[in-house]
């Protein structure tokens, strides 16, 4: 499921080994809660569907850092056990849209979300999915282009956290065009403004845009 919007801003990013994840996996169940949504740890499967118009207007914009929007669609798969069937399962969706000022999340139907990755996002659709400012944030980038998917970008999503506190390991991350990150990715986020990971942490900081990764 989706997660429920919340206060907490970004304060690392790490890649982590693939040898370090089960060390680091047992740690965090040590430090946190795990997610409610995946009480026994897991995982969440994610399938991650970014827009963009047939030029790549948003992600150059996105390299350029200073004025940029992504748009995405996330599937949520329910925790399952590797290889148990997955057809019974209840699957969520969320339209989400980033910034570099603010984020909005919206949680959408199924038959909505699949129209959006079946045909895109034209024009006239912007205003019954996004509020003003940012459909006007749109219209700067990319005029009066629509959006179609670009890229899907998968991972396995571990999650623990509290009221002030969230880690999240993603194993696995991999694009329906055939690319692999090189290792986990270890995200911290706080609603403190000098919060630090209750942990450890055996990896190395980095800067990770997971569109601009895919499409590069």
């Amino acid at each position: 499921m989706p997660p429920a919007p919340d206060l907490r801003t970004n304060h690392g990013t790490w890649a982590i080994a693939t040898a370090q994840v089960a060390a680091l996996a047992y740690r965090m169940v040590n430090v946190l809660p795990t997610e409610a949504y995946d009480p026994n740890f897991r995982g969440q499967y994610l399938e991650t569907t970014y827009f963009d118009t047939a030029g790549l207007a948003l992600l150059r914009a996105r390299r350029r850092k200073s004025k940029y929007l992504t748009l995405r669609v996330r599937c949520y798969a329910p925790p399952y056990d590797p290889g148990s069937p997955r057809q019974n399962q209840a699957e969520a969706y969320a339209l989400s849209v980033k910034t570099e000022a603010q984020k909005f999340r919206t949680v959408l139907p199924r038959d909505q979300a699949e129209m959006l990755l079946g045909s895109g996002l034209p024009v006239g659709f912007w205003p019954d999915f996004l509020p003003a400012d940012l459909v006007a944030r749109l219209m700067d980038l990319v005029g009066d282009q629509p959006l179609q998917p670009v890229v899907t970008v998968c991972a396995r999503r571990y999650v623990v956290e509290d009221a002030r506190d969230r880690l999240t390991l993603d194993v696995a991350i991999q694009t329906d065009t055939g690319k692999w990150y090189p290792s986990a990715v270890l995200e911290y986020k706080c609603t403190q403004p000098a919060g630090a990971p209750p942990l450890v942490v055996p990896g190395r900081p980095i800067k990770l845009s997971k569109f601009v990764w895919s499409m590069s």
